[in-house]
């Protein structure tokens, strides 16, 4: 089975995104202490209800990273760009998928996942045509499955079939862009789409069925699929203080995300200018990891510890990302990539 992705376009506010880099603006503090160099935190966010955008919305930039550090907000569209940014020394943190980040490392770039920041369960899922008698994976086979290509539900997608014993051959892939899913779905062009959340609840509302999730992975091939943190190894290594204190703030992010839903909806609503049930849409599939839990083999592990369950999901991707070309040659070690240093110091 052959497998060809880098990773998705996260569109959940697509239509409300600014591209481009964004300069924090009022939520920087009136400058640095006198006498001393001001540092700068290139951080970016993919224009979604996410901790970054929580920290813009709320003035806290100035709190999280000190009144001495200038803050500059970054939009990015995909993880690929996130790779770019940060090869061009132009973008020092972002959460993205793992494929990107596969492909970043095996290409050279200089960046280390440093959290996760986020198990990735239902917000990404396989959806069946309710009028297609698909009522197991193995009923795929001849049907016709739109997903965008390169993409991490590309990756999953495959991953999934795999499990039925189904390979590549066997399923009509139709590469389709996100935004164009629905339409053909009310078309009845597709059987079945493997997406991720705005787009499922509107196949679900039009006479669809989840069969399969991508946390499904986990019990059914051992795999384990999330987002994280990627940090830019020399920003890394000279503000190590600022990494830490942005997680830090990211676990109570987190937190007031799981347990105080009506306060961020009415801070994302207005900010991003999406109704409310989009802002509970992404709540309601934002599954945090506690950095005790990434310090065990499940996850992350300990510092130095080999073979944990990321770095065995990170390998079958390399895997996949190198039969379809998309790397030349397999990393030696995908250890090389985790740092988990910082989750140690807040476990």
């Amino acid at each position: 089975m052959k497998l060809n992705l880098s990773r998705r376009d996260f569109g959940l506010t697509a239509a409300h995104m600014m591209v481009g880099s964004m300069a924090g603006g009022a939520l920087m503090a009136a400058g640095p202490v006198f006498g001393q160099a001001q540092r700068t935190v290139n951080l970016g966010t993919f224009g979604s209800i996410d901790a970054q955008n929580y920290i813009r919305a709320k003035g806290l930039a100035a709190k999280t990273f000190g009144p001495g550090t200038k803050v500059e907000f970054v939009t990015v569209r995909a993880g690929s760009e996130v790779i770019s940014a940060m090869a061009g020394n132009s973008l020092d943190m972002c959460n993205l998928g793992s494929s990107p980040m596969v492909v970043g490392y095996a290409n050279g770039v200089q960046a280390s996942l440093v959290y996760i920041y986020k198990n990735i369960i239902d917000s990404e899922a396989l959806v069946v045509q309710n009028s297609a008698n698909i009522k197991k994976m193995a009923d795929l086979k001849g049907k016709r499955v739109g997903l965008p290509f390169n993409t991490s539900v590309h990756f999953a997608a495959l991953a999934a079939f795999k499990t039925a014993g189904l390979g590549v051959n066997d399923v009509h892939l139709i590469n389709m862009r996100a935004d164009t899913i629905a339409s053909a779905w009310t078309r009845r062009e597709i059987d079945a789409s493997y997406i991720w959340v705005p787009v499922i609840p509107r196949l679900l509302e039009d006479g669809g069925t989840v069969l399969f999730k991508t946390g499904d992975l986990n019990a059914a091939a051992g795999l384990v699929m999330f987002d994280a943190f990627l940090v830019r190894d020399e920003f890394k290594k000279k503000n190590p203080d600022l990494v830490l204190a942005f997680l830090k703030d990211f676990e109570q992010i987190a937190a007031t995300f799981k347990q105080n839903p009506k306060e961020v909806v009415d801070t994302m609503t207005k900010f991003l200018g999406v109704d409310e049930a989009a802002v509970m849409r992404s709540l309601n599939t934002f599954y945090p990891v506690t950095a005790k839990e990434q310090l065990t083999s499940q996850w992350l592990g300990k510092p130095g510890e080999k073979n944990s369950a990321v770095v065995k999901t990170l390998q079958v991707q390399a895997q996949f990302l190198n039969e379809t070309g998309q790397i030349n040659a397999l990393p030696k070690d995908m250890n090389g990539l985790i740092d988990s240093s910082f989750v140690a110091q807040l476990a």
